[in-house]
């Protein structure tokens, strides 16, 4: 009888204590990195969400949250900033990181890049990051949106984790508008060699001649030109329009460098 007392105690002490290291362990840092102070996710598509957000912190050595508030009132890019400050969001020494900070009240989305990652995703790549997601946040889809940020977000990693630059193709998730733009690219490469060799064979055909004139075509003296004019019979007029601001900005939206407390980042603010 004391012998099974105590084969008790041992699965209680295994199951009380021992099994919540396992878990926390085969999930890594077992760190909640939804801040939904919003509730616009239910809990299967946060836990979804974290789960994605873990993978990419272990696979990439990348630390991403997804930040959703109330309105706020402060400059959205420093505002996310501070909060991964706060929040000591950032993998290892460089604290590289992303934050994703979405006001559904304001309908406004801003993205900051924290570390060496900052200089990756530049602005451009900031831009196509944001373009993804505004489109699913237009049509009152949150989830779907982020879901959009991080797929994205996990092809530049993929890029920049073999030590190469970020390109746009590595974040638009289009494999259609990269088979057009290779298909431009080939038609272009191929359009040379063509053009030299159709001007070869035409400076070998005698026939064709640009003449200065068309004395060729006249009899002469059959025709006696004694007064030329230049008679206008309509104008046109042109008017080119002033260059107006790029709709990324036109909504109150924001991006480029800034500092808080003394660190560097980079981040994009749009509305939409």
């Amino acid at each position: 009888m004391k012998g099974k007392r105590h084969c008790l105690a041992a699965a209680v002490f295994f199951m009380l204590f021992l099994l919540p290291v396992n878990v926390l362990s085969a999930s890594g840092t077992g760190k909640d990195r939804v801040y939904d102070y919003y509730d616009v996710l239910n809990e299967e598509e946060e836990a979804a969400l974290n789960q994605e957000l873990e993978e990419i912190y272990d696979t990439y050595g990348f630390e991403a949250v997804i930040l959703i508030s109330e309105d706020v009132q402060k400059e959205e890019r420093m505002y996310a900033a501070e909060f991964m400050q706060v929040q000591g969001v950032g993998y290892g020494e460089n604290k590289d990181g992303m934050c994703l900070f979405h006001q559904p009240g304001k309908r406004n989305v801003t993205i900051v890049f924290r570390g060496e990652a900052q200089y990756a995703f530049d602005t451009g790549i900031q831009d196509i990051l944001l373009d993804g997601c505004t489109k699913y946040l237009k049509e009152d889809n949150p989830y779907g949106a982020y879901q959009v940020v991080l797929k994205a977000l996990k092809g530049g990693l993929g890029r920049w984790s073999l030590g190469k630059s970020v390109r746009p193709m590595d974040v638009s998730g289009s494999f259609a508008g990269f088979l057009t733009a290779a298909f431009f690219i080939s038609l272009t490469v191929s359009a040379v060699p063509v053009f030299f060799m159709t001007m070869h064979q035409k400076g070998k055909m005698k026939t064709i001649r640009q003449m200065p004139n068309a004395d060729d075509y006249i009899e002469k003296e059959s025709i006696s030109l004694d007064v030329e004019r230049d008679i206008y019979v309509r104008t046109m007029t042109t008017r080119t329009p002033l260059p107006k601001d790029d709709d990324h900005y036109s909504s109150g939206g924001s991006s480029g460098s800034f500092t808080s407390a003394g660190e560097s980042f980079s981040g994009s603010s749009r509305s939409y």
